[in-house]
């Protein structure tokens, strides 16, 4: 069985699949470490509002602090977003970024170029800079 960066290649290689071929999920929430000093050194100790449009059109302001993902201030105060993976890999928590800025580490950055466009960012990596105003469940309003 061989292994790289701690990953087990045994069962494909009896298969003969060539590693270039292997993928593994990355599933798990983001951390600010180190290299997110620059934001966190600016923003410590901030909790921003945000405003949060649902699906059903009902608006709703909830608190969030700066070095939690948008996505975990949703679920501390009871709003139902979609997730999966937490870390910016699936898009499944695709939202509506309306007014507002956020903070999205270079290393989740997987949004698609017209999402980026258009002002959609992946709650579960991002971290507020400002008050914001988000649309969850947007694809719904627009």
């Amino acid at each position: 069985m061989t292994q790289r960066s701690g990953k087990s290649f045994g069962e494909t290689e009896k298969l003969g699949l060539p590693k270039r071929r292997i993928r593994f999920d990355a599933y798990g929430q983001y951390k600010l470490t180190d290299r997110n000093r620059e934001f966190t050194n600016r923003y410590q100790g901030k909790t921003f509002e945000l405003t949060i449009v649902t699906a059903d059109g009902v608006s709703q302001k909830i608190p969030a602090r700066f070095d939690e993902p948008i996505l975990v201030a949703l679920e501390r105060a009871g709003i139902r977003a979609p997730s999966k993976c937490r870390n910016g890999e699936c898009g499944w928590c695709r939202s509506r970024l309306i007014a507002g800025e956020v903070y999205t580490p270079e290393t989740t950055e997987r949004r698609r170029q017209y999402d980026r466009v258009a002002g959609y960012i992946h709650p579960c990596c991002s971290f507020s800079c400002s008050d914001c105003t988000i649309a969850v469940n947007c694809e719904v309003l627009e």
